[in-house]
């Protein structure tokens, strides 16, 4: 045996001998991957950093969201795809078939948080316990009862009405009631207990369809989409962590030398966000940071992201490094 075979060979044993069980797959220690996310950022993409591509879905199937945890009253909208809300300031649910439209133009649109998945459009309005935004908590039966009129901008420019009936607490379910302007609407319940596995479950208003879109809640570690960043304020396109993830962020240090022991590690979604890259107008094209990398944490497992390159809209592709550091 050479002494290049013997050194794979010591190699290979100390990898096997150093694992806590031989038998369970050795994670790759770094590799350069990529996603696309279509022409026009037409599709978001979960990703698993382990594992990689998890699941593609087109942008423009759903309008609103809804938690499937039975202690949230979480109610997103699809902002990504152009969704506006806004609360109806000249009444309340009551006003339902007497609504004026005409000065829409003065009203205060409402977009998700950008730091966390637990605080929706719907919930912008929140006071505090018991009120949530769109509706009070009744300490008697624990369902979150709806008392708020809101507007929709859908991502076609149309107008409906809606109005988030109730959070039921026994069924883990939504009722809601939705329509054109001028008309009586409809009255739906979207049940979540069957989808307890995932975040959200999904809801288009032009279809009246229930949309199971998210995979597990354990699968995936990033979301590459559009939302709106709070910051500017603007819809960018970025990168959004699940909510069982934690992230740090290093600039301005040699990516090299970057180091998890010292990074500050956050709950916030979108510290990886879209601020990795930057659009050059001399060359019409995206240039991304330099000394820049991210660590992203999953329980006790760590990884090293840096991205490489992308080219916009064009086809949405993102290139970056990952490596898995423990």
């Amino acid at each position: 045996m050479n002494a290049k075979n013997l050194i794979y060979l010591m190699l290979a044993v100390f990898i096997l001998t150093s694992c806590e069980d031989p038998n369970e797959p050795i994670p790759p220690l770094s590799l350069t991957d990529s996603i696309s996310m279509g022409a026009g950022y037409a599709d978001e993409v979960f990703y698993s950093l382990e594992n990689g591509i998890v699941e593609t879905s087109p942008r423009s199937a759903w309008d609103i969201a809804f938690s499937t945890d039975p202690m949230s009253s979480t109610v997103l909208i699809n902002e990504g795809y152009g969704v506006e809300l806004y609360t109806y300031p000249n009444g309340d649910q009551t006003a339902w078939d007497a609504i004026d439209t005409s000065s829409i133009s003065e009203w205060q649109a409402m977009y998700n948080s950008d730091t966390s998945w637990y605080y929706g459009a719907f919930d912008r309005n929140d006071l505090g316990h018991p009120d949530y935004g769109w509706g009070v908590y009744n300490t008697q039966t624990h369902d979150v009862m709806g008392d708020s009129l809101f507007l929709i901008k859908l991502g076609d420019g149309s107008l409906k009405k809606i109005f988030i009936e109730k959070r039921a607490a026994m069924t883990n379910s939504f009722s809601i009631k939705y329509g054109n302007i001028d008309e009586a609407g409809e009255s739906r319940e979207i049940s979540c207990g069957d989808y307890s596995g995932k975040n959200f479950i999904y809801f288009s208003l032009s279809s009246g369809e229930v949309l199971d879109i998210e995979p597990d809640i354990d699968s995936w570690d990033l979301l590459f989409t559009k939302y709106h960043d709070e910051s500017i304020p603007y819809i960018v396109t970025g990168v959004l962590t699940n909510g069982e993830v934690e992230t740090a962020e290093i600039r301005y240090t040699d990516t090299d030398l970057a180091d998890p022991g010292t990074a500050v590690f956050d709950d916030d979604i979108s510290i990886i966000g879209s601020d990795w890259k930057s659009f050059d107008m001399g060359t019409f094209t995206y240039t991304v940071e330099e000394d820049l990398c991210y660590f992203v944490k999953k329980g006790e497992e760590i990884y090293k992201m840096i991205f490489i390159s992308t080219d916009g809209s064009a086809s949405g592709k993102i290139v970056f490094e990952k490596e898995y550091l423990d």
